[in-house]
């Protein structure tokens, strides 16, 4: 999994290790033009689209996108990271969020048609240092690594990832104190391909500034191959001098999952139902979803609905189904409470009345399809879909 916010110039004076904001020349600032939209996802590649991005999320957790203005370009080099910061918002009880999608802006100006690039995203970031993982002289990784391939250059482009349906990356939100510090993660983009691309980030501006935001970005160089093969050797912190039109905020959006919901997935063949909350399940409230990947035959489905013990939490460590289907999921097979959703037919999407359970009362769900005729059995399952993990 990687995708590219695309690294630039290496720039003359860059000091390792640097305590105070250096600033950028101004000279490579250029305006934005012609913004064009695309999509990413992992079985289809790059797609342009024309009538916007696709609906991901369900939630958007963050989001600077819309106001382009300038960008900054520089040579795209496999060994150059630019990373910038962004704060979770505190919602619900986990202190987590799972991101189904992504997307940024960048700009194109040596006419290369098309490149490749490394999604990072880290659970922190702190001004002047970086992640945590950035150890200088030692091999790094981030959390999640996405790499997308087809990029397109040639002018300036908003794409939005999509990770959902088994690429997700749980990250920790402005509370978690794996966010560090100063509560933000950190993201960038790098280029992979080994094309001299003159491609950069799309900058936010003064007027835009969003909370946990800062006019600084964090620049360092590998010494290496393509990131995290090789230890680095050179960082620092740097901004645009406070140019209202230039600053250093790299415009991106993060969209998650419905507040408290995580999606747990196996590896079992059978296992190739995608279930999607649409909303966050609460006490007393009516929950939707949606199932895709559904066969297109008469099947009946099962929503399976487990419980846990009051102040239990097993986490989202579920959904393997074992021998031939064996049991439904980690914990399902003896008291989780079956809701029959009726005969299906292809994708579709459903909704379900919460009864009230105690606060905080652990809950995991899974879709199980069926023929139209036989036992209900783990060994009868015809299709499964992942787990959902939430606490009411």
């Amino acid at each position: 999994m990687f995708r590219s916010f695309i690294t630039i110039a290496a720039v003359a004076g860059l000091v390792a290790g640097a305590s105070a904001q250096q600033q950028m020349p101004a000279g490579s600032l250029q305006p934005v033009s012609n913004v064009q939209q695309g999509s990413y996802d992992f079985d289809n590649g790059f797609t342009a689209t024309t009538g916007g991005n696709r609906a991901i999320g369900p939630d958007t957790l963050f989001d600077t996108n819309p106001n382009f203005a300038y960008y900054y370009s520089g040579t795209g080099i496999d060994t150059q990271e630019w990373l910038d910061e962004v704060q979770l918002p505190n919602r619900g009880l986990s202190g987590e969020e799972q991101i189904t999608g992504f997307s940024w802006s960048y700009c194109e100006a040596s006419g290369v048609a098309y490149f490749d690039s490394n999604i990072n995203l880290y659970n922190d970031t702190v001004a002047f240092v970086g992640p945590a993982v950035w150890v200088p002289g030692s091999a790094t990784f981030p959390d999640c690594v996405y790499g997308v391939t087809g990029l397109p250059g040639l002018g300036c482009w908003w794409v939005t990832v999509d990770l959902s349906c088994g690429f997700e990356c749980t990250l920790p939100d402005a509370s978690n104190p794996l966010s560090g510090a100063q509560g933000t993660i950190g993201w960038s983009v790098v280029c992979r391909s080994g094309v001299n691309a003159f491609v950069g980030p799309i900058l936010g501006l003064a007027a835009d500034a969003t909370p946990g935001s800062q006019d600084l970005f964090e620049w360092r160089d590998n010494n290496g191959g393509y990131f995290g093969m090789g230890a680095y050797y050179q960082a620092g912190t740097y901004w645009f001098g406070g140019n209202p039109h230039a600053r250093a905020d790299f415009l991106v959006g993060f969209f998650g999952a419905s507040i408290d919901i995580q999606n747990c997935y196996g590896s079992n063949p059978a296992d190739t139902i995608c279930l999607e909350a649409t909303s966050a399940m609460e006490n007393g409230n009516v929950w939707t979803f949606q199932a895709t990947g559904v066969a297109n035959q008469n099947q009946r489905a099962y929503l399976m609905i487990q419980v846990d013990p009051q102040g239990t939490d097993p986490g989202c460590d579920q959904v393997t189904m074992n021998g031939a289907f064996g049991q439904f999921t980690r914990q399902m097979a003896v008291s989780a409470l079956p809701v029959n959703l009726g005969t299906v037919n292809g994708d579709f999407s459903g909704n379900l009345g919460v009864p009230f359970n105690p606060n905080n009362s652990h809950v995991i769900l899974q879709l199980l399809t069926f023929a139209t005729s036989g036992p209900i059995k783990p060994g009868t399952v015809q299709q499964a879909s992942n787990g959902i993990d939430t606490t009411l």
